[in-house]
């Protein structure tokens, strides 16, 4: 069962919500109402579905990916920019690990407490490793990176 509505501006029945928008989209026609549209973003998604491909093909597909993968982060390092990866991050924390055994500052005794507990069956390395810092012999690797950035 439809309901009739009756639009008494322009006293025609409508039967269906079809029927309004049509009529809506009179109005603005009538009026000279541009509407924009939201841009559509490029779909990341493959006209054909992983499941549906060859093996070689899904080879070919997984080198592209691979490829611009590679490109991304080459164009990174051209700007200077690190990844965000797992290397990164660690080499960041032991940077910011070294700087804090180098200038002797709040956390340092943690991490001298961290040495020993790791090399707990050599008990002159967390001082080696102290005195190696002060001697400039193990040096921040992202240091460079990081003054670039900021």
């Amino acid at each position: 069962m439809m309901a009739t509505a009756i639009n008494n501006e322009i006293e025609e029945p409508t039967e269906s919500v079809r029927d309004d928008l049509g009529l809506l989209r009179e109005l603005l026609d009538e009026t000279d109402v541009v509407v924009a549209q939201r841009p559509r973003k490029a779909s990341r998604k493959s006209a054909v579905g992983i499941d549906d491909m060859t093996p070689d093909e899904f080879r070919a597909y997984k080198a592209r990916l691979q490829a611009e993968r590679r490109a991304k982060l080459k164009e990174q390092e051209a700007a200077g920019r690190l990844p965000f990866d797992t290397d990164t991050t660690r080499d960041a924390l032991a940077d910011a690990a070294l700087m804090l055994l180098y200038w002797g500052g709040p956390g340092a005794d943690a991490v001298m407490t961290y040495l020993g507990k790791v090399f707990s069956d050599k008990p002159g390395a967390p001082l080696t490793i102290a005195a190696r810092i002060r001697t400039r012999a193990l040096k921040p690797k992202l240091l460079k990176s990081a003054s670039k950035s900021s």
